[in-house]
């Protein structure tokens, strides 16, 4: 019977149920899983942001799936009505008030057709084929993976 309950606990909290549970997890290698992350900076100045911690590996059996994500929009460009390119990040403050998380934990997306605009503290949830491409934004973050979008974003709802 313990054998039973142990062997059950197991599949329960194994990496790829997690993964499962936390969209997120799943672009991160499974044996990276769970790994304590890398130590942040917190000596920067105030006027200063904090570097981006670019450790962590890539999933390539992502590429050309087709995925659903939810996470915060950051924009980078836009049209004034429209957001045409932007940044999809797990948490809130990412790449504005945070250091970044690594690339492994962003997505970069382009839409020319752009979308409306979403206040950053908004949760959505966006749809699309996902692609493993490093893209390097400037003075703000490297994302690791890309998505091109199948349709509009939807406000999230668990």
């Amino acid at each position: 019977m313990l054998r039973i309950i142990y062997l059950s606990l197991l599949v329960l909290f194994s990496p790829s149920v997690l993964a499962a549970a936390n969209p997120w997890q799943t672009l991160i290698p499974e044996l990276e899983r769970g790994q304590k992350p890398a130590p942040i900076n917190h000596d920067v100045q105030l006027d200063e942001r904090a570097p981006q911690i670019k450790t962590g590996g890539l999933v390539h059996a992502l590429d050309g799936q087709n995925m659903r994500m939810p996470g915060f929009i950051v924009p980078l460009e836009s049209d004034g009505n429209k957001i045409t390119e932007f940044f999809l990040v797990p948490f809130f403050g990412a790449c504005l008030h945070l250091p970044p998380p690594p690339p492994n934990q962003i997505i970069h997306v382009s839409h020319p057709k752009g979308i409306d605009m979403i206040e950053p503290w908004e949760v959505v949830w966006i749809s699309g084929e996902m692609q493993v491409k490093a893209t390097d934004v400037e003075g703000l973050a490297s994302a690791g993976y890309a998505m091109t979008l199948s349709k509009a974003p939807e406000m999230y709802t668990p």
